[in-house]
């Protein structure tokens, strides 16, 4: 039993050694990405929710100068 307890030591002190800055790497490094991904994702929302504001924007500007030309056209008939 002595010598099988000798020879687990053997193999752990033979095994190749982890410095401690790279096991921190390995696990810092999934976390790392997985909180770029959200950064990310979180972004995309928010520039695709601008863009839907910005073409909202831009319907009503339509709507608005339709509106106004349609105002003109009244007067200038109105006029006539």
């Amino acid at each position: 039993m002595n010598t099988h307890t000798s020879k687990s030591r053997f193999d752990i002190s033979a095994s190749k050694e982890v410095k401690l800055p790279e096991l921190a790497m390995l696990s810092l490094s999934p976390l790392v990405r997985g909180i770029q991904n959200w950064w990310l994702q979180r972004a995309e929302k928010h520039y695709l929710m601008c863009a839907e504001t910005e073409l909202q924007r831009a319907r009503e500007a339509q709507m608005n100068v339709a509106y106004y030309q349609k105002r003109a056209a009244l007067a200038r008939s109105a006029r006539i």
